[in-house]
């Protein structure tokens, strides 16, 4: 059902772009997520689900004036779950969800 992050913890979102370049995000039960991109700087910060839709507020390092707020469908992810996310400053990525932390 749609508000249920439960199938994000312990696990990591891998997020591929077009370009070969991966992301990492790992998604914590405590309101928090990290974001790992290749060749750019770690970020970090915390999301809100309202049952319909989860957001993801980063805080660490402070967004800069062209990164816009991520929001995504909140449905029930599973591992080896793909769906297409598009990032923070417009690109999109494919995502999978991963067992474990990678």
């Amino acid at each position: 059902y749609a508000g249920d992050m439960s199938g994000y913890f312990g696990n990591t979102v891998l997020c591929k772009y077009a370009n070969g370049d991966e992301t990492k995000i790992y998604v914590e039960k405590d309101g928090t997520f990290t974001v790992i991109p290749t060749g750019h700087p770690q970020s970090s910060g915390t999301w809100k689900d309202d049952g319909n839709t989860v957001c993801y507020t980063q805080t660490a390092p402070a967004p800069g004036p062209n990164e816009k707020l991520v929001c995504n469908s909140s449905q029930a992810r599973k591992v080896g779950d793909s769906w297409t996310v598009t990032d923070p400053l417009g690109g999109t990525c494919t995502a999978t969800l991963a067992t474990g932390k990678q």
